[in-house]
């Protein structure tokens, strides 16, 4: 055995590097929360700009909703289209869930 394979068991080298592993991810966590956080904003700011003007509603009026308000409105719009019957559809199915009939 080389003295590299030996170091490579090494128990230490192990712990230290577990120890290293752990310490990156505690740095990196947040930061990928930050940025995850940011992409949902992001999208929910570009979901409020299309659903104001198709609802109809003044977007200056609308300017601070709370995310749960876009995504409520959005889902009512999209309840309120009539469900289109595409070829590869099945008879009696359509794309509305039964939970508000």
């Amino acid at each position: 055995m080389t003295s590299d394979a030996i170091q490579s068991f090494s128990p230490r080298l192990t712990v230290a590097r577990r120890k290293e592993a752990l310490e990156l991810r505690k740095t990196m966590k947040p930061l990928m929360e930050k940025r995850r956080r940011a992409r949902i904003n992001d999208s929910l700011n570009h979901l409020k700009s299309l659903i104001l003007p198709l609802t109809g509603r003044d977007k200056t009026r609308y300017s601070k909703l709370e995310k749960a308000d876009i995504l409520e409105m959005t889902v009512r719009f999209l309840g309120d289209i009539p469900p289109v019957n595409t070829k590869s559809e099945a008879p009696g199915l359509s794309l509305r869930s039964n939970r508000d009939s």
